[in-house]
């Protein structure tokens, strides 16, 4: 412990042997004493508010960090991966509605991944059924199937083209008959450093969506849990084989 964090103690002691010593001796008069047992017990009483002080600040601090983090510091706004660095990744997975802005950010990597031996999963939304109109209610914009139907298309024309790649990788695509309640984008998640990126979908279209952002030591629980969102999430998709041309 530093000697400044206990100069009271000290001080006290100091003057209270003075005082012992004077008194035995017989070298102070009373009035002397008496002020230097005053003095005393001003020093401790110093000592003894600021240890209360230093008491409230510790309780203070046991609360805030007790209480839950705000979420402003846990999540930031989505950027469809466009923050998400994909350059050296070998198992890369994306699920989404349509995925159109986030394969549009990504393309070159994923070419990439596929072409030195990687693996690309990818689930979006069936092009053909009543998903599409699924889409379209809970974007609560009713009657605009259409627009999902042509956000798709870039997706799945990429996903056709990673497909046909020469090379030891390979490209997966599933369509889901269900709309999505997040989309993942999941690198590397088997390795120690895999990441997972969590878009939380809101009800409107075109505004500012929550994204959090997991790593396996850090965020044991959730990475663990979200891991098997995608697991389940893909395992209910239904399995295409991707050709040029074949969503045309």
């Amino acid at each position: 412990m530093r000697l400044w964090r206990s100069l009271d103690l000290v001080l006290t002691a100091a003057v209270a042997l003075v005082v012992g010593v004077l008194g035995m001796l017989d070298l102070a008069g009373s009035s002397v004493l008496a002020g230097a047992t005053l003095a005393t017990l001003g020093v401790l009483a110093a000592g003894s508010v600021t240890a209360r002080f230093q008491m409230h600040g510790l309780a203070d601090l046991t609360r805030s960090l007790a209480e839950p983090p705000s979420a402003d510091r846990l999540l930031t706004t989505s950027t469809s991966g466009l923050d998400v660095d994909l350059t050296h990744a070998w198992e890369i997975g994306l699920i989404g509605v349509t995925l159109n802005r986030t394969v549009r950010n990504h393309a070159v990597e994923l070419r990439d991944c596929v072409r030195r031996g990687g693996t690309v999963r990818i689930a979006v939304i069936d092009p053909r059924g009543d998903v599409l109109d699924e889409a379209a209610r809970r974007s609560t914009a009713p009657g605009t199937a259409e627009i999902f139907a042509h956000r798709l298309q870039p997706t799945l024309d990429l996903a056709a083209a990673l497909a046909a790649l020469p090379g030891p990788g390979r490209a997966e695509v599933r369509l889901l008959d269900f709309v999505p309640a997040i989309g993942l984008l999941a690198v590397d998640v088997h390795q120690p450093h895999g990441r997972l990126h969590v878009d939380i979908y809101s009800h409107t279209s075109g505004g500012r969506e929550p994204a959090l952002a997991l790593a396996p030591g850090r965020d044991h629980t959730w990475y663990q849990h979200f891991q098997a969102e995608f697991d389940q999430i893909w395992a209910a998709g239904r399995p295409v084989f991707v050709s040029a041309g074949q969503f045309h």
